[in-house]
């Protein structure tokens, strides 16, 4: 393999010189030339009148719209004079609807404040009698509970006793009951 690369390296030494390389063949300078002139023409022809042509539409456009801009501007400066005028007569109309304003604004607050307290108050009375109502109910649940467990630990027990016994404890309760 070391043999090929020699021979291979030795024929590309004696072809060509270093200046060979970078210059390209006569012939194909020419035609590079040729092409390049032929596109520089038709660029020169067709394409710059068309981009010229696009330019200067896009620069009257930018025209109009810069005339536009400063006749708005101009606009909204009368604009901005007579509401100058307006507001410059507002300002004591302006102040009586503020003082109005505040008067209706303590009297709303009075208004809503009583109107708080006593929905407080309702609602304060109403979890009263809401607690109590769960208390009650959790009370009769688990007296219901107690008596549940104790009717099937009396089972459990009594099915351990003998007959004789369960007599006894029965009539022993309805003693403590009387």
């Amino acid at each position: 393999m070391m043999f090929y690369l020699d021979t291979f390296l030795a024929e590309a030494e004696e072809s060509s010189s270093g200046v060979d390389l970078l210059l390209p063949a006569t012939s194909e300078l020419v035609a590079g030339v040729v092409a390049f002139a032929v596109v520089f023409f038709f660029v020169w022809k067709w394409a710059l009148p068309a981009m010229n042509e696009t330019l200067d539409k896009r620069s009257a456009e930018i025209e109009g719209q810069i005339k536009e801009a400063e006749d708005t501007k101009s606009e909204a400066e009368k604009s901005k004079q007579e509401y100058d005028a307006l507001v410059s007569n507002a300002d004591a109309e302006v102040q009586k609807i503020i003082d109005e304003g505040k008067q209706a604004a303590e009297k709303l607050k009075e208004d809503v404040l009583t109107e708080a307290r006593a929905e407080a108050e309702a609602i304060i009375e109403k979890a009263k009698s809401d607690s109590d109502a769960e208390k009650e109910r959790v009370s009769t649940e688990l007296k219901s509970e107690v008596a549940d467990l104790s009717l099937e630990i009396s089972q459990k027990v009594a099915s351990s006793m003998s007959k004789a016994d369960q007599k006894k404890l029965i009539e022993k309760f309805i003693k403590e009951l009387n």
